[in-house]
């Protein structure tokens, strides 16, 4: 644990966080994104006090991607060595932003973002969690299969459940990738309208669904687990896991 004078500064610093990242077929960024971010938390003025440990979630198999899901699995297979926890998309590379500790969820990244989006209801990229706030709201929904709104509808969570979220707004490097949301055009692709259509059936009834969609409904099987290394030295309780999440049923947006 770091001394720091100011208690308050003990109390954001002197805890230990856990950084989950969903993956599947992202090599290249993967092998950007391990050594940045070690490099991160050596260097920062302040986040360097921060114990971290990396948790890296792959979907098996060739099935449909599920990045709420996983974040799921995620927290659930890191949750006993961290107080607190930081959901992170696997192409954004921190340049300027706050890792802290808060009771209250945040939001890390703004700047820098690849996609137009709304400054109040954006919650996604980089968000952070004090582990019993991320358990009130019952963690992310399992239902979206394919690309987005797991994010949006887990800002909604937060705000019908009291707490909100800060908006902390760092600086952030994109990593390019083909975007499975949006065409060249602008367009929304079939995916990205088919996860529309269900946050849209879903949204009048959340507060009643995210009672049963999520922490308390995940199901999978962990295949494998493997530390992870940079430059041949192992970080200190961080894993690569392997897991099993299974595949859509024919209607899951929670609704009779």
């Amino acid at each position: 644990m770091v001394g720091f004078d100011n208690a308050e500064m003990a109390a954001h610093y002197n805890k230990s966080l856990a950084i989950i990242v969903p993956y599947r077929d992202r090599a290249e960024h993967l092998g950007k994104f391990v050594p940045h971010l070690t490099s991160y938390f050596q260097r920062d003025k302040l986040d360097r006090h921060i114990a971290f440990s990396l948790h890296v979630v792959e979907q098996s198999g060739t099935g449909i991607f599920n990045r709420g899901r996983l974040r799921n699995c995620g927290y659930m297979l890191a949750r006993d060595s961290a107080d607190y926890v930081c959901f992170h998309d696997v192409d954004y590379l921190p340049l300027w932003a706050d890792y802290s500790w808060s009771a209250r969820p945040a939001r890390l990244a703004w700047h820098g973002l690849t996609l137009p989006e709304d400054p109040e209801f954006f919650f996604g990229a980089a968000v952070l969690f004090d582990k019993a706030a991320f358990e009130h709201v019952n963690g992310y929904p399992n239902v979206y299969w394919g690309w987005g709104f797991e994010d949006l509808e887990l800002g909604r969570r937060c705000h019908l459940a009291g707490l909100g979220f800060d908006k902390r707004d760092g600086t952030y490097l994109a990593l390019p990738h083909s975007h499975a949301g949006y065409t060249k055009t602008g367009a929304r692709t079939e995916e990205a309208e088919r996860t529309r259509a269900i946050f849209l059936q879903r949204r009048n009834r959340l507060a009643e669904l995210m009672l049963s969609d999520g922490l308390s409904s995940l199901k999978f099987e962990l295949c494998d687990k493997r530390p992870i290394a940079v430059d041949g030295k192992v970080l200190p309780g961080s894993f690569h896991y392997l897991v099993e999440i299974g595949k859509p049923e024919p209607d899951e947006s929670g609704l009779p």
